[in-house]
């Protein structure tokens, strides 16, 4: 067996650099911040791309303390929707004056439609022309339609189509976004209130 002095003639030579140098000893602290920020980056667009908001969920109201302080308050009979399906989702109901209603409660009932389109209900003891524009969002008159016996007003105005039933000093306008027929639809389910 030999012995480390049998090895050579001398000391063993120092070890000599390749040429090379090592990359990974000039990385910087630098670097990696830039590294980290090209990634968040790519992951910031690919979230944005496929990022979806989702539809706001509609809160449906309870319309019934509307309709029974109208049916308590009101000097005229109160109509109101009943036995609409559950695809009407009434997201508001108040008895108050409006604007051009004067100091006369009116009962409002909003729905969102099964075409997710807007609709409502006024009714009062108010059948003003100010008032009838206001409800019909500055409609005219264009033609009638008899539903459940009672001749109605058709009233377009842009975007909104409406339905007008007055009897001297009271109205009920029945309006909204969607068609004629979901329009028609509302109005009829209406029913006096008690």
């Amino acid at each position: 067996m030999a012995s480390p002095g049998d090895m050579g003639d001398g000391p063993a030579p120092a070890p000599q650099p390749t040429g090379r140098r090592n990359a990974h000893l000039r990385k910087t602290v630098g670097d990696m911040v830039r590294s980290m920020a090209v990634v968040l980056g790519l992951v910031f667009v690919i979230v944005l791309l496929a990022w979806r908001p989702l539809p706001e969920e509609v809160k449906v109201v309870d319309t019934a303390p509307a309709i029974g302080l109208a049916v308590a308050q009101s000097q005229v009979p109160v109509v109101a929707p009943a036995n609409l399906p559950e695809e009407w989702r009434p997201t508001s109901a108040r008895w108050q004056a409006t604007e051009r209603s004067g100091d006369v409660p009116v009962l409002h009932i909003g729905y969102v439609t099964p075409t997710d389109e807007y609709a409502q209900v006024s009714t009062g003891a108010v059948a003003s022309p100010r008032y009838l524009d206001e409800q019909t969002a500055q409609g005219a008159p264009t033609a009638t339609r008899e539903i459940a016996g009672e001749v109605w007003q058709e009233w377009e105005s842009d975007g909104r189509r409406s339905l007008v039933l007055t009897d001297g000093e009271a109205s009920v306008v029945v309006s909204g976004t969607g068609e004629w027929d979901e329009v028609a639809a509302l109005a009829s389910s209406l029913q006096p209130a008690s």
